[in-house]
């Protein structure tokens, strides 16, 4: 393997896609991407992309840029037509939690030919990410594209749909294989005094509110205690 793939969370075949686009055939491109990555808008604009850390052409010169071409060709070429699905196989899998996890799951069952059913309790799919990511840094059609994507594989989605310990016991006499994958959605506290005041918030609450469109006051002033992504976006955040 490459370095680049090695380094890649998901081993993307990133010498594939980089060698198509190169000769202009952005459909072989986003075929090879969709062979290992269902999710291409999205990692396309908020991958950390550490491939390109390890990128061969730094013997040379400067890395390319990864990252930014899987978008470019996201973005030029998004017909699902290309997606290669086998037979239906007989089995039925239900996935809980339509975020990348579930996502990604849904995508690669059903390209197996699994009956794919997944159950998620908002509104939405995409999960922290649709919920969390400001707009600025990924926008909602990037998500929706990608979403449909995993319908187009076949994937039977179920909004709205909390599963009580009542349709998780029906659920598992019902499918083949059960698939959870609710997410991490809480923040770490500081177990400080004073952390439950009145205008102290943690920054998945204060995305996810802004994100959604709903008001929240925050005055004049505000101080963000940490620097890492969510600490970041929540003051780029703010500052909008």
């Amino acid at each position: 393997h490459a370095p680049c793939i090695e380094e890649c969370a998901v081993s993307q075949d990133v010498p594939e896609y980089m060698y198509h686009t190169a000769n202009g055939n952005f459909e072989k491109a986003f075929e090879s991407i969709l062979k290992d990555n269902p999710l291409p808008n999205m990692t396309g604009n908020v991958c950390d992309h550490l491939c390109q850390s390890k990128c061969t052409r730094i013997n040379y010169d400067n890395p390319l840029l990864i990252r930014g071409i899987k978008r470019f060709v996201s973005e030029k070429f998004n017909d699902v037509s290309v997606i290669n699905k086998k037979n239906k196989n007989g089995l039925k899998a239900a996935v809980i939690g339509a975020g990348p996890s579930g996502l990604c799951c849904a995508y690669f069952l059903a390209l197996q030919g699994f009956e794919v059913n997944l159950y998620e309790r908002k509104s939405f799919a995409g999960g922290m990410v649709s919920g969390s990511i400001p707009e600025f840094r990924l926008s909602d059609k990037s998500i929706n594209d990608d979403i449909e994507i995993i319908k187009s594989a076949g994937v039977q989605f179920h909004f709205n749909q909390k599963v009580d310990e009542e349709l998780f016991s029906n659920l598992q006499k019902t499918n083949d294989y059960l698939y959870i994958g609710i997410g991490a959605q809480k923040s770490k506290k500081l177990l400080i005094p004073g952390e439950e005041l009145k205008g102290v918030t943690d920054q998945l609450f204060f995305l996810s509110k802004v994100r959604l469109h709903e008001n929240i006051h925050l005055g004049n002033r505000v101080s963000v205690i940490g620097g890492g992504l969510s600490a970041i976006d929540a003051a780029r955040t703010a500052k909008r």
